[in-house]
């Protein structure tokens, strides 16, 4: 048997494990932007629908109460299914809604909408947080998770840049369009090339050739399963 922990504290960083750091950037980036992408939007949506601002408040408060809910459910739900597994669907999820909502026609339905892109939202940064601890060296997991959730201010950031870029030859639907379409990009990149946690395999006791697999990807060399 191979101590997992002590396996990775006693090597440096390895590219596999410079990938995971860069995946888990990218999810953190592309949440960060669906997070934040109502607040450069809403006063064109506004000005279209015109609605006031208080009726509006539904919409802007529905992804933060889905947040709140993904958080919750993302626990049990790796625990059950494998973190790679919850953070990639959370991914696709909250992609698929993105797009839906830029199809919204009144405040209703784009505040449902949201509610479900914010359960997406929701799960998908504590597994990538949780993911990528997993697989780092704990002398340097401080570091590289701060990192990783730099992607949150990156991608809240350059959402304002894409909506003043599109939305004066394109509308506010194609802001939501491609905000969605950013995470369905990435969603099966994860699937291909992220592992599963290794504790949850032994947890469930799956096959070890997968764990060793992993671990031989971070060493550079085959490993005994």
């Amino acid at each position: 048997s191979v101590d997992v922990r002590a396996f990775i504290n006693e090597r440096p960083m390895s590219k596999f494990q410079w990938l995971i750091l860069g995946l888990c950037f990218l999810v953190v980036a592309v949440d960060g932007m669906d997070v934040a992408i109502m607040g450069f939007i809403a006063p064109e949506i506004l000005r279209e629908w015109q609605v006031s601002k208080a009726a509006f408040g539904v919409v802007m408060s529905a992804a933060p109460f889905g947040l709140v809910l993904g958080a919750l459910i993302a626990g049990p739900s790796s625990d059950r299914y494998g973190r790679k597994t919850v953070l990639t669907l959370s991914v696709a999820v909250f992609g698929v809604f993105t797009v839906l909502t830029a199809h919204s026609q009144n405040v209703t339905e784009m505040a449902l909408l949201r509610l479900l892109t914010g359960v997406g939202l929701g799960a998908a940064m504590p597994n990538a947080s949780t993911l990528l601890t997993e697989y780092v060296p704990e002398r340097s997991r401080s570091l590289l998770v701060t990192l990783m959730f730099t992607g949150f201010n990156l991608g809240s950031g350059a959402v304002g840049f894409l909506a003043a870029a599109v939305i004066p030859g394109h509308g506010w639907r194609a802001v939501l369009e491609l905000g969605g379409a950013m995470p369905l990009v990435l969603a099966p990149l994860l699937a291909l090339l992220l592992p599963e946690s290794c504790r949850f395999l032994a947890v469930r006791g799956r096959a070890p050739e997968r764990i060793a697999r992993a671990l031989g990807r971070i060493a550079g060399a085959p490993v005994d399963a």
